[in-house]
C-alpha cells in the first residue's frame, strides 16, 4: 500500500481534527489507538469483503447478501449473476423506487437493460418498458419471472411496467432466442415481447 495514503500512524493522525489534536489526552489516545491500526494492515485487507467479491465462493456470497439484506436474492443465480447482484446491491439500496434502481438491478441478469419512460414511446403516465438485450443470455420462463420480480422490488409504488422486451441486437441467435420465449410474441425476428 502506498506510504502515502495507506493506513499509517502518520496520515492516521494528519486526520485527527484540529480541536482534537489540542488536548493532550485526545492527542495521547489517538496516537496509541493510530499506532495500533498501523500494526494491523495485513489483517484489515484481509478482512475487506467489498474488494474481495469477484474471488469469494459461491456459499459466502449467500451469506452476505442475506447480510447485506439483500432481499432480491435468489440463490438459484448464475455465479456471475450473485457477484454482479452483490456488488450492486449498495447502489440499488440507496435508489431503490427509482429507474436507475430498476436498471441496475436487471442488469446483473441481463447487463444491457434499458428502461423506456411512458413518455419515450407514447405510454399512460408513470408507465414504462423494459428493453433487455438478450444477444448472450438466455431467456426462459424462469428468468423472465426473476426480472418481474426484481422489477416488482425495485421499481416505485405507483410506476406500471406496461412490458417486457427481449431482444438480439446481434440478430444471431434468433431462432434459438424465439424458441425459449415461451409465451412470447415475436416482433421483426428479432425482438419478443413478453406480458
Amino acid at each position: 500500500m502506498n506510504k502515502a495514503h495507506g493506513i499509517t500512524k502518520e496520515n492516521l493522525l494528519a486526520s485527527l481534527p484540529a480541536v482534537l489534536a489540542n488536548d493532550d489526552n485526545m492527542a495521547a489516545l489517538a496516537a496509541a489507538v493510530a499506532e495500533v491500526l498501523a500494526a494491523r494492515v495485513g489483517e484489515i485487507e484481509r478482512v475487506s469483503i467489498y474488494s474481495q467479491i469477484d474471488r469469494l465462493p459461491n456459499e459466502l456470497l449467500d451469506i452476505l447478501a442475506n447480510d447485506f439484506k439483500v432481499d432480491w436474492w435468489d440463490a438459484n443465480y448464475t455465479l456471475e449473476e450473485k457477484r454482479r447482484t452483490l456488488k450492486d446491491s449498495w447502489n440499488v439500496h440507496r435508489r431503490l423506487g427509482t429507474k436507475a434502481a430498476v436498471v441496475l438491478a436487471i442488469s446483473a441478469i441481463y447487463p444491457d437493460t434499458q428502461v423506456s419512460e411512458w413518455w419515450e414511446y407514447g405510454g399512460k403516465p408513470y408507465h414504462f418498458k423494459l428493453l433487455i438485450d438478450a444477444t448472450y443470455e438466455d431467456v426462459d420462463p424462469v428468468r423472465h419471472q426473476r426480472v418481474i420480480d426484481r422489477v416488482d422490488f425495485y421499481k416505485n409504488l405507483r410506476s406500471v411496467l406496461d412490458e417486457v422486451e427481449y431482444y438480439d441486437a446481434g440478430g444471431l441467435a434468433t431462432e434459438y432466442f424465439g424458441a425459449a420465449c415461451i409465451g412470447c410474441e415475436l416482433v421483426d425476428s428479432a425482438a419478443a415481447i413478453r406480458y
